[in-house]
């Protein structure tokens, strides 16, 4: 029997063993690809920029073989950047080390500014854009780059695969999954389409769908995998609607958090930030003294909003409008210089309860505690 046991261990231990080398040479990889990738971009700019200036006819005048030459040398250029700019964001989001930085915003707002951005490039390839948006969608947490990112991605593929003529369609909407409440973003192009053996592996890492159509359409076959990661990321999905020669629609959702759950996934969030850049996170709690404050209170986000500093501190509602959270990335006399900054701005009597990452405590329900408990104390001391 011990015999038995023994041998258990030490394929347990073999086991853990080859798990921390495949991990130590992911991360090898991983790390070989971040440097590779800084490393190319940082002369390819400069030989970019260079090239600019004398197409710019700053270095002196040309004729139009030199121009045509050099505006062939910049488009290819910018294609490698590009492509070497996919491969960085490829071994981030494949290693786990981007952070996102979210905002409450419009997905509408956030899908005109996309158009508007690349209307000109569409409609230089004879394709039309229409746009149909849903009125009154709920705003969502989102990484504004991220999700742009995600949508000129998507368009590209729109315009890449179609036929001269055709017609690219955004729509945004409402959709239900499980009981949940998501906003739904659909790419809708007439293009070539996918065939169903294709669309199997289409979201998969370093996948163009065959190497006729990567020599014919260009890229790397990565751009789908980075937009999967990202809405992943969100906590939302993607997937694909297509029949060969019949178009296709690319279809992404991502979730509508209520209250609760979205101060326990930003809190979340900055905690890991705070873990992986090894600096202080400082959670406060609001909370009126006077009942009469009570419809005052509930209008104060935006003035909180205004007293902080950095860009990915966040001000959340709670406990239908009775507290006021906020997460800030900073220290104790930070906090402290935002409670100051909100005493000179306001009208009513607040308490705040505030508890520090990682002086307080290392993890979320420790740290709510810790400053739900403050926060209790200075209420009772009045």
């Amino acid at each position: 029997m011990k015999s038995n046991e023994n041998e258990i261990l030490e394929l347990k231990e073999a086991l853990l063993k080859a798990e921390k080398n495949i991990e130590r040479l992911h991360k090898t990889k991983s790390d070989f690809i971040s440097l590779i990738s800084h490393e190319l971009r940082t002369p390819l700019t400069s030989i970019k920029e260079s090239v600019s200036l004398v197409l710019e006819e700053v270095a002196g005048p040309l004729n139009e073989n030199q121009k045509k030459f050099l505006t062939i040398a910049k488009n290819n250029i910018e294609r490698l950047v590009g492509v070497v700019t996919s491969v960085l964001d490829f071994s981030k989001l494949d290693s786990g080390r981007v952070n996102l930085h979210r905002k409450k915003i419009d997905i509408n707002a956030l899908i005109k500014e996309v158009a508007t951005e690349i209307r000109d490039t569409i409609e230089a390839k004879a394709i039309r854009l229409d746009i149909e948006l849903s009125d009154g969608l709920d705003l969502v947490w989102l990484d504004p780059d991220r999700i742009k990112q995600v949508l000129k991605n998507l368009l590209s593929n729109a315009v890449k695969f179609n036929r001269p003529g055709g017609t690219v369609k955004v729509l945004s909407d409402r959709d239900i999954l499980d009981g949940k409440k998501f906003i739904k973003v659909t790419v809708e192009d007439s293009g070539i389409g996918i065939s169903k053996e294709d669309i199997q592996r289409l979201f998969k890492d370093f996948n163009p769908l065959d190497a006729s159509m990567t020599r014919s359409y260009g890229g790397l076959g990565l751009g789908l995998a980075i937009a999967r990661r990202i809405v992943e990321l969100h906590g939302g999905d993607i997937f694909v609607e297509s029949e060969k020669d019949e178009g296709s629609r690319f279809i992404f959702r991502v979730p509508v958090y209520n209250r609760d759950e979205e101060f326990d996934i930003l809190l979340e969030e900055a905690l890991e930030r705070a873990r992986n850049d090894n600096i202080n996170l400082t959670l406060l709690f609001f909370r009126y003294i006077d009942q009469k404050d009570r419809e005052a209170f509930s209008c104060l986000d935006k003035t909180i909003e205004s007293s902080l500093r950095g860009p990915d501190d966040k001000v959340l509602t709670l406990r239908d409008g009775e507290l006021i959270g906020v997460i800030a990335l900073t220290g104790s006399s930070g906090a402290e210089k935002i409670i100051n900054r909100l005493r000179n701005k306001l009208h009513i009597g607040l308490n705040f309860g505030m508890a520090v990452y990682p002086d307080d405590a290392s993890y979320k329900e420790a740290l709510i505690k810790s400053a739900e408990d403050d926060l209790n104390r200075k209420t009772k001391s009045l």
